[in-house]
């Protein structure tokens, strides 16, 4: 004899009314599958997002992420804030992103230094920008510029060469720290001109001016952004502006390449990442609403009363720069002879 169950039984006598039950319970569920990430992103952000900023309070990138944070955070229905991890010329602040969970709650803003030369700076790097980091947008378009104390001896860039050939290793630069962004640009003039300068590390670029204020130092190759409110307020001379074209915030400052050094080029620039495997939709958010966020007048006058340009590209072209300068800046570092541990 054979024994059927209960629930046996009641499947055999209504074969067509559980295959069609089945068949519901099972496109419920992918139809719940579906939907999950739409309910993710519905939700986000649920609490507030930080944005990492590799350096000390003051300097451009600081400054340039508080703004982002102030208008960010609520365009997505919360809020942002500024949280500053310095050290290692930035790179406590990068690995602690790459360490951070994939959630979008965490970001980093970076100058384009951190993501690009710093591969071929430090041979025991503990990260790779490309590997562990997702681009989310770039966020800005600056230069550098090279400037000195306001009662400086030096009033352009010709006699601040005649200056270094003089005495080599006599004069000095300040930088916030061995591979910035600051530093490989003192380190291609060197390259370009022939010239010896001392290089005196801060660990940020806000102490490094502090440095050159107080006459710790004889010059820094600042961002614009950083330096441009002390040059407006008569405190620091600028001497010429790394970008081939003259900046229209500083008309009358002529550029390095005018000054004797025509190939020399150096552009700072800034980007948004999140920690490598956050979800594409957030992703998707973010980079949406920082194009929101850089197109507002708003934000744009406040990036270029600092000396800043709004300038949006979103992940996938963000990605491809960080890859062209990478090969770009290998061939500086390795002429410069710049190793650091």
């Amino acid at each position: 004899m054979t024994l059927t169950t209960g629930g046996a039984a009641r499947r055999n006598r209504f074969p067509g009314f559980f295959s069609a039950a089945a068949a519901l319970v099972a496109a419920a569920g992918v139809a719940m599958i579906a939907c999950a990430p739409t309910a993710a992103l519905a939700a986000y952000p649920e609490r507030p997002i930080k944005i990492i900023v590799p350096f000390t309070a003051g300097g451009a990138t600081d400054i340039a992420g508080r703004i982002l944070a102030e208008e960010l955070g609520p365009l997505l229905g919360g809020s942002a804030f500024v949280e500053n991890r310095e050290g290692a010329a930035g790179v406590i602040g990068v690995q602690a992103t790459t360490r951070a969970a994939p959630d979008g709650y965490t970001l980093l803003l970076a100058g384009n230094s951190l993501m690009t030369s710093h591969k071929s700076l430090y041979p025991k790097l503990p990260y790779d920008a490309l590997r562990d980091l997702d681009p989310v947008a770039r966020v800005s378009s600056g230069t550098h510029i090279i400037v000195v104390k306001a009662n400086s001896p030096y009033k352009d860039v010709k006699q601040l060469l005649k200056a270094a050939s003089e005495k080599p290793g006599g004069v000095t630069y300040g930088s916030g720290g061995s591979g910035s962004s600051v530093h490989l640009a003192a380190e291609l003039f060197q390259v370009q001109s022939g010239v010896k300068l001392l290089h005196v590390p801060y660990r940020g670029t806000s102490l490094a001016v502090t440095g050159l204020l107080a006459g710790d130092t004889d010059l820094m190759f600042d961002t614009t952004a950083s330096s441009y409110p002390r040059i407006k307020a008569g405190q620091l001379r600028a001497l010429g502006i790394t970008s081939l074209a003259r900046a229209p915030e500083l008309p009358d400052v002529p550029t390095v390449a005018e000054q004797g050094l025509p190939k020399y080029e150096v552009l700072f620039w800034l980007g948004l990442y999140a920690p490598k495997g956050t979800p594409p939709e957030v992703l998707q958010a973010l980079e949406q609403a920082t194009q929101k966020v850089l197109a507002s007048e708003k934000v744009r006058k406040k990036l270029a009363d600092l000396g800043m340009a709004s300038y949006f590209a979103g992940r996938n072209d963000l990605g491809k720069q960080i890859a062209k300068e990478t090969i770009e800046w290998e061939e500086v570092i390795r002429k410069a002879g710049v190793k650091l541990e």
